[in-house]
């Protein structure tokens, strides 16, 4: 009772129930399930008949049916009979209230967190569009002197100079538009692979505090 309650204060509609395995792998999940007959763990995934759980002993393990069955029912169990005790969970507007105003008030200080990680290459990015904004400046400039110097000095020479500088500079602009987009493009896959990776261990590992409160409230 002590694990339901705990699970309902976060927003959670549990049911306690005894199933069998076939019909544990068409129940919701993530569940919590009763463990070696003295604590819990979370049954985050069944797949081909391989179930992934998420203990707060060892971690994200996966096992066998057999092996399941065994420290789920008992070492005699047979998976057509015997049934395991288990706890579903439903989540309810008040959960996904509550998940709602929790990334409100960590939304900033969770993007600062990942843009720190990378701060190597958003300087690199800063010190890119800074150049790429400095030779874009410099071509009035220079377009300015052809008419200025060489032209009214008739100065081919000069002329020449000049427009070699620019094609020089146009060359090294595009150089560093390209070096800024393949640094952009870098920096958000890395971030988007982080918060992907990140997103699913907080959900998987969210269900560890269902079992951890038990254990605080005993």
């Amino acid at each position: 009772m002590k694990l339901s309650d705990a699970a309902e204060a976060m927003g959670f509609k549990t049911i306690g129930a005894k199933p069998s395995f076939d019909k544990l792998k068409q129940a919701p999940l993530p569940l919590i399930a009763h463990w070696d007959k003295q604590h819990f763990v979370v049954v985050y995934k069944i797949r081909n008949d391989i179930v992934y759980i998420s203990d707060p002993a060892y971690g994200l393990i996966r096992y066998s049916k057999e092996e399941f069955i065994s420290r789920w029912i008992g070492n005699n169990a047979d998976e057509n009979t015997k049934e395991g005790i288990t706890l579903l969970l439903e989540p309810t507007p008040a959960f996904r209230k509550m998940m709602w105003e929790d990334y409100e008030q960590r939304s900033l200080s969770f993007l600062f967190k990942y843009l720190f990680n990378y701060k190597n290459l958003i300087a690199q990015l800063t010190i890119g569009l800074l150049v790429g904004s400095l030779l874009q400046l410099i071509f009035p400039f220079l377009t300015q002197s052809i008419v200025d110097v060489g032209i009214q000095n008739h100065d081919i020479n000069f002329i020449y100079l000049v427009l070699f500088a620019q094609i020089m500079l146009f060359l090294g602009r595009m150089s560093a538009e390209v070096l800024r987009s393949w640094i952009l493009l870098h920096l958000t896959t890395r971030i988007n692979i982080s918060l992907v990776s990140d997103i699913f261990s907080e959900l998987t590992f969210r269900n560890v505090i269902f079992i951890k409160l038990y254990f605080y409230f005993l």
